[in-house]
C-alpha cells in the first residue's frame, strides 16, 4: 500500500500525471460550458429541439476546449498548426458533436419512458449527452496525446512552424 502510494505520487507530480490532471480539469470546464447551453436552450428556454441543443452545447465548449487542452494541458507554446492541429481537432470535435447529438436524439424519441414529467424527461435526455461524453472522454485524452499534441523532435516543430 505504501508503495502504491508513493507511485502515485510520482505519478501526480510528473508531466505525464499534471497533464492528465490538467486535461480532466479543462474537460470538466468544457464540460460545464456545454451543459450550461445544453439545459439552457433544450430545458429551459426551449430554444432548441435536443438535436440543435446538443449542436449548439458541442459547439460551444469546443473552442474554450481547443484552447486549454492545447495551452494548458499539453503546455503548446509555438503558433497553432491549421493541418496538424486546428482541422484535426475539428474532426474530433465533429465526431463527437455526431455522437452526442444521435445520443440525444435518440433520448429524446424515447422520453416518454420516464413519463410526462417535463423535468423528469430533460434529466433523461441530458443524462444521454453526458453519457456520450464520458464514451469518448479517453478516446480523446489518447488522441490529444499520441497525435494531435505530440511531442515532435525540434526539428520537425521548426519545419512546421
Amino acid at each position: 500500500m505504501v508503495n502504491l502510494r508513493k507511485e502515485f505520487r510520482q505519478w501526480y507530480g510528473g508531466p505525464v500525471g499534471q497533464k492528465a490532471i490538467r486535461y480532466t480539469l479543462g474537460s470538466g470546464i468544457s464540460f460545464l460550458i456545454s451543459q450550461v447551453v445544453f439545459i439552457a436552450s433544450y430545458g429551459v428556454f426551449h430554444l432548441f429541439d435536443a438535436r440543435g441543443s446538443s449542436i449548439f452545447a458541442t459547439l460551444a465548449g469546443a473552442v474554450p476546449s481547443y484552447f486549454m487542452n492545447r495551452y494548458w494541458a499539453w503546455q503548446k507554446k509555438s503558433k497553432s498548426h491549421l493541418s496538424k492541429e486546428v482541422i484535426p481537432y475539428f474532426v474530433m470535435a465533429v465526431v463527437s458533436l455526431v455522437f452526442s447529438t444521435w445520443s440525444t436524439d435518440f433520448a429524446s424519441s424515447h422520453r416518454q419512458i420516464v413519463g410526462n414529467s417535463h423535468f423528469k424527461q430533460v434529466v433523461f435526455v441530458d443524462g444521454a449527452y453526458i453519457l456520450s461524453f464520458a464514451i469518448l472522454w479517453l478516446a480523446k485524452y489518447t488522441f490529444m496525446d499520441k497525435v494531435l499534441f505530440s511531442k515532435r523532435s525540434p526539428e520537425v516543430e521548426q519545419v512546421s512552424a
